[in-house]
């Protein structure tokens, strides 16, 4: 069974979202911003994110940034949320930084999205190893490192 981290701020969507997800066979865990999917990422990793764009505390182009400056996770499949206030340029940037694919929140149909999450699987590489459980790198040094590739993205 594929494990689908969906990371959203709004809660409706995260629980709406998931119930599709699990009555689709899939396990879902669910993170509320770029901060917790991180986190999360190495406690349970996951075959495949549902990434929003605009959240607090760290919002999905940073999430994206360290996921794909992070060699154990370049492969990991990536499909971003859109709501109708994300910005172009968010979009645009989401797109530079290598994610696999886009859904937009107000419009999507059940059998599209669940399409899509099981196209990007199907294509994900199976040659890279899944990372291991470990501790997330919640230092000092880590968020400052972190805050750095943000601003340089």
């Amino acid at each position: 069974m594929s494990t689908i981290l969906v990371v959203d701020d709004k809660q409706l969507v995260r629980e709406a979202i998931g119930k599709l997800l699990e009555y689709a066979g899939f396990e879902v865990l669910t993170a509320r911003n770029g901060r917790e999917a991180w986190a999360m990422m190495y406690q349970r990793p996951p075959d495949l994110v549902l990434l929003d764009l605009m959240m607090p505390e760290m919002d999905g182009v940073t999430f994206l940034t360290l996921v794909r400056r992070d060699p154990r996770w370049r492969g990991l499949p990536i499909v971003v949320l859109t709501g109708a206030d994300d910005k172009d340029h968010l979009i645009s940037r989401a797109w530079d930084l290598g994610v696999n694919d886009l859904v937009p929140k107000a419009s999507f149909g059940v059998d599209d999205l669940i399409g899509k999450i099981r196209h990007q699987l199907a294509a994900a590489p199976t040659s890279a190893p899944k990372p291991t459980r470990a501790a997330a790198p919640e230092t000092p040094r880590w968020r400052a490192t972190a805050s750095r590739w943000a601003e340089s993205a």
